[in-house]
């Protein structure tokens, strides 16, 4: 039968064991951070490289707190979702802009998870929160990668070596060319360093000359006589030259006098301006005469029935009232001319046209056909237009019909006085078919007694 004695032992002990067990839990507890304060937060990778639940989780080095879950992609292009736990008095080094990477324990140390600590512009992680990941870094893909390196440079040697024979060959080529070259000029050098120095000693013998007063240049240096009779010679050159200035400022005053206000030029230069004055005055005072002359009751008649005394007033409107056909006493020969055929925009001035080498064949051809009856009547060149409004039609109907009489004139040397342009816009009346026609028409009047008689 136990003694009371020893049943205190007993309860001592116990009790005891028990007082060290709670204070090693704790110590360890304490340790692995069992009892601190922590929150969760994640990240991703698309390799955890041994990283497994319970690993150390480090902040800046400090030890932090432990991997919780690992969490596998759903699909092959997915990353896995690692959960982990740091203690609450690091969450303000955990920023959202903090990087996760997979870490090693020394060289052989098992994987731990580190995050770095973030910026201060950056706020703080909050809880249950991804941060960014950097993808651990495996010595495999660093060795694949350098045999793939050292296969594409083995690949570039093989593929240089025929390139470095050949240019190794055309080297020793070049320096053979110029071993030979060399060879070649080695004779021509010497002769030119002979010939160099047969010159030096020629210099050498002229400037001996030229100091011991040998020859007309050695004299001229040491003879004062030559240098007396030299300067001679200059003096008289300058009187010559002050005698040649006095000789041509009289000339010049000489000018000026037959010249100024008083002078005879100006009298001459006078009377013909007068002359001048009363042949513009005479000649004014005419057309004024030969104006009146054309509207008197006596004379006009005769003006009348030429009909084309003044084409360059002609407009369209008397044109077309029959202005140059008066009382049957002329027939009309006429042409139409295309525009497509006659003319091409002109890229010297945009929104303009010009004769291409077509239209102007074209035009040659129809003047062909009575360029012999153009003397004794009238050639009137009619503009046509269809496009835009009536002022443009007439604006490009008369700008055809003058780049055509220009031509006409300066290749057919026609008399401009008998020349004329008529801008008809869109009115085209007597075109081929009766369609609305674009182009020019020339128009060749006529006497009738003059075309009878040259038929």
């Amino acid at each position: 039968m136990a003694t009371p004695a020893r049943l205190a032992g007993v309860g001592a002990f116990v009790l005891g064991g028990l007082l060290l067990f709670t204070v090693g839990l704790f110590m360890i507890g304490d340790r692995q951070m069992a009892f601190a304060k922590k929150f969760t937060i994640y990240t991703e990778f698309k390799k955890i490289t041994g990283l497994q639940p319970g690993a150390i989780v480090r902040v800046s080095g400090a030890k932090a707190g432990a991997i919780t879950q690992i969490v596998p992609p759903a699909r092959p292009s997915g990353k896995f979702r690692v959960e982990f736990e740091i203690t609450e008095e690091l969450h303000p080094l955990v920023r959202t802009d903090s990087l996760a990477t997979i870490e090693t324990e020394g060289l052989v140390g098992g994987s731990f998870l580190g995050v770095g600590t973030g910026t201060e512009q950056a706020a703080e992680a909050p809880p249950k929160s991804t941060i960014p990941s950097k993808e651990p870094f495996e010595i495999s893909d660093l060795m694949q990668q350098m045999g793939d390196t050292i296969t594409k440079v083995n690949q570039t040697i093989d593929e240089m070596k025929d390139d470095v024979q050949r240019a190794v060959v055309s080297i020793g080529d070049t320096v053979d060319n110029a071993n030979g070259l060399i060879t070649d000029i080695t004779d021509d050098v010497k002769k030119m360093a002979a010939a160099g120095g047969r010159i030096s000693e020629d210099a050498a013998r002229i400037s001996e000359g030229l100091r011991s007063g040998r020859g007309t240049v050695g004299k001229l240096l040491h003879d004062d006589e030559l240098y007396r009779r030299a300067t001679a010679v200059a003096k008289q050159a300058e009187q010559i030259a002050a005698d040649t200035r006095q000789v041509v400022e009289h000339a010049r005053k000489a000018l000026e006098q037959f010249q100024a206000k008083d002078g005879p030029i100006q009298g001459v230069a006078a009377d013909l301006k007068e002359t001048m004055d009363g042949a513009r005055i005479a000649m004014s005072a005419f057309a004024e005469n030969m104006e009146a002359l054309k509207h008197n009751f006596l004379v006009r008649g005769f003006f009348n029935d030429r009909g084309f005394f003044n084409l360059a007033t002609l407009s369209p409107a008397e044109y077309r009232a029959g202005a140059l056909t008066k009382k049957g006493a002329r027939r009309t020969v006429r042409i139409w001319l295309g525009a497509p055929v006659l003319f091409e925009s002109d890229p010297e001035k945009p929104d303009s046209e010009r004769l291409t080498d077509v239209g102007k064949a074209r035009l040659d051809s129809a003047m062909a056909t009575f360029v012999d009856q153009v003397p004794s009547g009238a050639l009137i060149v009619e503009g046509h237009a269809q496009q835009g409004t009536k002022d443009e039609q007439h604006l490009v109907s008369r700008y055809r019909a003058s780049v055509v009489r220009s031509y006409l004139i300066g290749r057919f040397e026609l008399d401009p006085s008998l020349t004329g342009i008529v801008p008809l816009g869109g009115d085209s009346q007597g075109s081929p078919g009766g369609a609305p026609w674009d182009g020019v028409a020339l128009a060749v009047f006529q006497e009738k007694t003059a075309a009878a008689k040259k038929q």
